[in-house]
């Protein structure tokens, strides 16, 4: 899930209330017990106290004390993985689970918007050890997934190499998906943009690893309109799944879609409006693999849900949701709920975190099954 894919996400939860952080703390909620797990983000080890050395810089630079942990899907046995002053995160987990590759920003600073030049892309062991980046670029890579069998990464890039100068002096974005392997080599542009297009939220699919999921705008005009289209893992044989504008969805944008286990189901959020504080709506809807079926699955209506993604065994999704007081005040959690929406369930125990990714399943072989495709 790229930044450009779910920036305004990101603004709710960047800006999200850093004051009602502080004033409200911490609450929980009641989920099944389970063994299965999550990765996320959390600022629940940020200094909120107004007495701590470091509380003006996380209210200057709140990005910097985003970190990286895991959790049981009942909310249990939570595990901090990182502890930096950098900003982690779109962490997702090898297929093999032993690797987590995510998107890094060694110097954030301020409100950042994700698009600017500084992301890369990183790797490290499943327990947050060994941290490697896998670019080292002056532009910005970001929003990566893996493959099905763990040997390619697909992810987001500024073909333009814009600098801070180049984006104040309002150089036009061009944005577009790469894969490349595991270790960083054999790096493939799949799309080419025009000065003012943007390709972006790329994913694979693991049933059938000949497809990747993208989003397309052709004028990189805000707001952007991105439309869902679907591309073989080669850049070939570009078809549009679904419009934002269509008749039974009148979205202005679709947003980080990703594929069910088998392949036969697309999930993704679209920008429906905006509440009465000018905070951006987006809502979670399914379709299937050829355009069909479009289903809305969240029950939400002035909050935003976005950021969501399947359970390995296609059984159960996470999403974030927000929830906003007023104008300045909001609440960002992951929530879980089965794969068709009903059953939702709270798993956060802290006012803001979300992007939540999951541990795959592992069998007696410590191989992943993944279902068979339609495709």
């Amino acid at each position: 899930m790229s930044h450009i894919g779910r920036d305004n996400m990101k603004k709710i939860g960047m800006l999200i209330i850093i004051f009602s952080i502080i004033l409200t703390g911490m609450f929980s909620g009641c989920v099944e017990k389970t063994d299965q797990r999550i990765i996320f983000e959390s600022l629940r080890d940020a200094p909120l106290s107004p007495g701590d050395p470091d509380h003006q810089d996380f209210l200057d630079n709140m990005h910097k004390y985003l970190e990286l942990y895991t959790m049981n899907i009942d909310g249990s046995d939570i595990q901090r993985l990182t502890n930096n002053k950098y900003y982690e995160s779109q962490a997702d987990i090898s297929p093999d689970g032993t690797k987590i590759v995510y998107s890094i920003h060694h110097s954030p600073e301020g409100i950042m918007d994700g698009i600017e030049p500084g992301w890369e892309i990183a790797i490290m062991d499943i327990d947050g050890k060994n941290i490697t980046n896998l670019t080292n670029n002056t532009w910005m890579d970001t929003g990566t997934h893996w493959n099905h069998d763990g040997t390619k990464i697909v992810y987001l890039s500024d073909t333009a190499h814009r600098t801070l100068e180049d984006i104040e002096n309002y150089v036009p974005i061009q944005l577009d998906v790469y894969t490349m392997n595991a270790d960083g080599n054999d790096v493939t542009q799949l799309t080419f943009a025009e000065p003012g297009e943007i390709y972006s939220d790329p994913s694979f699919s693991f049933a059938a690893p000949s497809k990747i999921l993208y989003i397309h705008d052709d004028d990189g005009a805000t707001p952007q309109n991105y439309d869902l289209y679907m591309m073989d893992a080669d850049g070939n044989n570009k078809e549009l799944i679904l419009r934002h504008d269509n008749q039974d969805l009148q979205a202005m944008a679709i947003n980080d879609p990703m594929f069910s286990p088998d392949g036969n189901t697309i999930i993704f959020e679209a920008k429906m409006g905006e509440d009465e504080w000018g905070h951006e709506i987006y809502h979670i809807f399914t379709i299937d693999a050829y355009g069909e079926n479009l289903t809305k699955i969240t029950q939400g209506d002035e909050v935003s849900e976005g950021l969501q993604q399947f359970s390995p065994d296609g059984t159960k999704m996470t999403f974030d949701r927000v929830i906003w007081n007023n104008a300045t005040d909001g609440i960002r959690k992951i929530w879980l709920a089965n794969a068709d929406g009903s059953e939702e369930k709270c798993l956060s125990s802290f006012r803001y975190e979300g992007c939540a990714s999951w541990f795959p399943i592992m069998g007696s072989t410590d191989k992943v099954n993944f279902p068979k495709s339609n495709f």
